[in-house]
């Protein structure tokens, strides 16, 4: 099983260490709760190892990039990104990333073992095009450092990237750093070369980050309705249903693989279920794929529910059938252990109204 390089140093700090999509990764450093009000009220630097990079180089790369994904490329300047997924001809995901152009290549960030099924599945289109696509599993490590107080703590550190755009981003001295506000805060990515990430972990827990798990990273994105591949859509839905609509497609940007399948959604159609948020009553917490009836009528499932310290509720996130997805529609969610009560509730559940998103 695959370790984060920050194993042996974080096992020292008192990390407990778990099984996530196949990696061992800290899933807390003893207090999963004060981890994520610490992202709320200051900052936190979550170890991200187990997430994917894939580079893109070549003199087609741009080119051929627009004409395979979903959302806009070849106007991005470098240091700009996009938020885009990689679908199927019937418009299914293969995969969401985020793309950053930078001078010479372009980087994707990905999810938990999606760089190798993105470089396998696209250079199946290479034909003519002069592009290179290179996996950089084991070269590269991120962390994520989020909350109010992250560019504070990047400053701090000698590492402040200035103002940049959501999905834009920088290097400074070997740190690749882009801006993604995945948590509901500020935040942002820092991608290193392996060998350089137990120096850049101590660089910023010692300019004010406090160690944060992926307990405390799950309840944050839950928190702020960010979907996570893998998780709460997969390669069964296509974007339109993980309400992706305004983020990750460019309708006005031409052809991409999916193209035809997602135009039709949008200009002719309507989804059958979509990706809701609900808000259970009571303490209990219902396990993922737990139904979701309406009426006495199932009309879906579950895909993560948590006790979210920043609400002080049980909230979840499901695909719901669209009669079913409108605000405020009660439900009652069940699974082998427990019934209880809930209501459809919009999404995002959270978000820092002091924060800049300079779209």
């Amino acid at each position: 099983m695959p370790t984060t390089p920050l194993q042996e140093m974080l096992q020292s700090e008192g990390a407990i260490f778990g099984d996530v999509s196949g990696w061992m990764i800290p899933t807390n450093f003893g207090d999963s709760v004060g981890e994520h009000r610490a992202c709320r009220d200051g900052a936190v630097v979550v170890d991200l190892s187990h997430r994917g990079n894939v580079r893109f180089s070549g003199s087609d790369a741009v080119k051929f990039l627009h004409g395979m994904l979903s959302n806009r490329v070849e106007e991005l300047l470098p240091g700009e990104g996009v938020y885009t997924t990689f679908l199927t001809r019937q418009g299914k995901f293969v995969t969401d990333l985020h793309l950053y152009r930078r001078t010479d290549n372009l980087m994707a960030d990905l999810a938990p073992g999606m760089a190798s099924v993105l470089a396998e599945a696209i250079e199946m289109y290479i034909i003519m095009d002069q592009v290179e696509v290179e996996d950089l599993a084991g070269s590269v490590s991120t962390v994520g450092l989020f909350g109010p107080q992250s560019s504070t703590c990047l400053m701090r550190a000698g590492l402040g990237p200035g103002e940049l755009p959501e999905h834009g981003h920088t290097e400074i001295d070997g740190v690749f750093i882009s801006r993604e506000l995945w948590t509901g805060e500020e935040g942002y990515l820092l991608t290193v070369p392996v060998e350089r990430s137990e120096a850049t972990w101590k660089t910023l827990t010692g300019s004010g980050a406090r160690p944060a798990g992926l307990t405390a990273f799950d309840t944050l994105t839950l928190e702020a309705g960010t979907p996570l591949f893998g998780v709460d859509m997969d390669s069964s839905i296509n974007p339109m249903q993980a309400g992706l609509e305004t983020k990750a497609i460019g309708f006005e940007k031409g052809c991409y693989i999916g193209q035809e399948v997602i135009a039709k959604i949008k200009y002719l159609g309507q989804i059958n279920s979509g990706l809701a948020g609900i808000r259970i009553e009571g303490d209990s917490i219902p396990a993922q794929g737990a139904r979701v009836e309406s009426n006495g009528e199932d009309v879906g499932a579950l895909t993560r529910a948590a006790f979210c310290p920043t609400l002080g509720k049980v909230m979840a996130l499901g695909h719901i059938h669209r009669k079913a997805m409108a605000p405020g529609t009660g439900v009652t969610v069940r699974d082998d252990n427990l019934e209880a009560a809930g209501e459809i509730t919009s999404l995002p559940f959270y978000l820092n109204k002091e924060l800049e998103v300079h779209l």
